[in-house]
């Protein structure tokens, strides 16, 4: 598992060019999307720099520009309603979603631009054409794959839109900007260009096709794998309890103290295991023709290879009982005591990767942005569990839909919230 992630030959990139039809989708001014081992290695290396590396330094000062960002959304979807027993009906995947981008628009495009309407309506129209093109493109003939793009997307106008407000920032080195520091050199947008300065090969446009590609990753993973947790909590409402016991006796929650939280990390992690957003992991396209080592099979160049994520992480030799839900299987606290947990995973971080858990990839190569996303994903859940009470309208209902190999929430699950009364 490890050499198909990390083999050069076999390229990520590629093979989700392919999925979700970025040769339409990522093609402003037709810049090439065929990759090469080199190309590979050099966009991943700035990717580590700006999103793991410096981006993991500033995690501890951008948690308080998301709390607000998640606070401001509550107030305007929520607190904003009224009703006579203070029950709210909100629908959970425009919540979550909107929870989702709205933090990390800011971190990767700051706030002067995600607070512009036309770029704010562009950054979510973007994510919807991607979505729709990418079934209209797989299903019709190459010679009708533009006009049918273009008829989807308007003419491709929210990421037209994008390239405009990018623009000026990315060509001038971020000087023609109104952004404000602090936040301004916290930005994705920002690392990139300075570290990017130097090279003969991150043109301006390419560096913006770059972001907006980080972007669709980014405002898709982190509000579905919020919506599935809070569809857990839910179901399994004696949870709500203990994540709040733990959160409210742990004090302020700074960065560290959030992200050691070892039921809330646990619950997560559990609800992701069973719940991928994508069955298969690691999808690679060979570049050019590759064996694996060891009598290993053959890929022909061209062919795509893959991880069973779904059968990994519902394998009874690696996890007990896997098709149960177990809010503690990865805790080393007294309450996982006695439990049928997997042994080997006992402490085991919602952002580990590893071949038991390959949500994130594997190896040099996993998701950069894992730990703002779980930054995210925490702040939601210890502040709606904090201040809020909440339930699903109809948990009868299906809640989650699946086309081909992926999972997707129905938009019209609703759920009830209220504001907490401590004393009730």
């Amino acid at each position: 598992m490890l050499q198909l992630a990390e083999a050069p030959e076999l390229s990520q990139r590629a093979v989700y060019a392919d999925i979700f039809g970025f040769a339409h989708n990522m093609s402003h001014s037709r810049i090439a999307l065929d990759p090469t081992e080199d190309v590979n290695t050099t966009r991943y290396r700035l990717f580590s720099r700006a999103i793991r590396v410096i981006g993991g330094k500033q995690l501890p000062e951008l948690q308080r520009h998301f709390q607000a960002e998640i606070e401001n959304v509550l107030h305007k979807v929520v607190d904003s309603q009224s009703s006579s027993d203070g029950w709210v009906r909100v629908r959970l995947a425009p919540l979550m979603r909107k929870i989702a981008t709205g933090t990390l628009g800011k971190y990767v495009f700051g706030e002067s631009l995600t607070r512009n309407p036309e770029f704010e309506s562009a950054m979510h129209g973007y994510y919807k054409d991607v979505v729709k093109s990418m079934g209209a493109l797989k299903f019709c003939p190459s010679s009708l794959r533009t006009f049918v793009y273009n008829l989807v997307t308007r003419n491709g106008y929210s990421l037209h839109k994008l390239f405009k407000h990018m623009s000026p920032i990315v060509r001038s080195g971020g000087k023609i900007w109104s952004e404000e520091e602090p936040l301004k050199s916290m930005t994705l947008i920002y690392n990139m260009i300075h570290l990017s300065q130097d090279s003969t090969y991150w043109e301006p446009d390419v560096l913006m096709q770059a972001i907006v590609g980080i972007w669709f990753a980014a405002s898709h993973q982190p509000w579905v794998n919020l919506h599935c947790i809070f569809l857990e909590l839910c179901e399994r409402p004696e949870y709500i309890g203990i994540l709040r016991e733990e959160i409210e006796s742990s004090g302020d929650l700074d960065y560290k103290t959030l992200m050691e939280l070892p039921i809330l990390d646990s619950f997560a992690k559990e609800s992701a295991r069973l719940n991928p957003l994508d069955k298969m992991a690691i999808r690679r396209k060979a570049l050019k023709p590759f064996t694996f080592t060891n009598n290993g099979p053959h890929v022909p160049a061209g062919g795509v290879v893959c991880t069973p994520a779904f059968e990994i992480m519902h394998d009874s030799s690696r996890y007990a009982k896997p098709f149960s839900f177990d809010g503690f299987r990865f805790t080393e606290t007294k309450l996982s005591k006695g439990r049928e947990g997997s042994t080997d995973m006992r402490g085991t971080k919602f952002t580990d990767p590893s071949k038991d858990f390959p949500i994130w990839g594997l190896g040099s190569k996993a998701c950069p942005g894992r730990f703002h996303a779980s930054l995210v994903m925490k702040l939601a859940i210890s502040h709606i569990v904090r201040h809020y009470e909440f339930r699903l309208e109809q948990p009868e209902k299906r809640h989650r839909w699946f086309w081909e190999t992926y999972m997707m929430p129905y938009e019209s699950t609703t759920i009830q919230l209220r504001k907490r009364d401590p004393c009730r």
